[in-house]
């Protein structure tokens, strides 16, 4: 046997498994960004039931967010209820909205949070807490996002009560 037929059979030996090893591990990075992106999923799943709980959690605490969304007068300690139950539905939007853009959240998750953020902060309060201390929580590149959500005209639902037919 030639010396030269067994070298060329090695190398191509070790071609075919550098491209089976690449192959292998590219089935490897596929299986973890799908991984990841149900974790992002749960962790949405997550936050924002746990923001939701906050406030179904009591009657008052549901009055409280109400009458906060509605821009009513808010008694002592209301206004820093409010304050908090609006900024943790901020914080998780705002983590949405980065998961969203790195393609880790799906668009059908996303409009869910893109419809929340327009009902409750195109209510009274809720604008007001946008205005006064959301905006300034934010990364800019999310407060530019909601800015233009908030003045894009899309409808959404309403978050309050409609009291007109009482």
């Amino acid at each position: 046997m030639n010396w030269e037929i067994v070298a060329s059979t090695g190398e191509w030996a070790g071609a075919i498994a550098v491209v089976a090893s690449l192959l292998y591990l590219a089935r490897q990075i596929h299986i973890s960004n799908l991984q990841s992106q149900a974790a992002a999923r749960y962790s949405y799943l997550d936050a924002y039931g746990m923001a939701n709980a906050t406030i179904a959690a009591s009657k008052e605490s549901a009055s409280v967010f109400e009458k906060g969304l509605e821009g009513g007068e808010l008694v002592e300690g209301e206004r820093l209820q409010f304050i908090v139950m609006l900024g943790q539905f901020l914080n998780t939007w705002g983590v949405m909205y980065d998961l969203h853009r790195e393609g880790q959240l799906p668009e059908s998750q996303w409009v869910v949070v893109r419809t929340d953020i327009k009902a409750s902060f195109s209510t009274a309060g809720g604008k007001r807490f946008w205005d006064e201390i959301g905006r300034l929580n934010v990364s800019p590149e999310f407060a530019k996002w909601v800015e233009d959500l908030l003045k894009s005209g899309e409808s959404t639902y309403s978050m309050l009560e409609d009291k007109t037919n009482d």
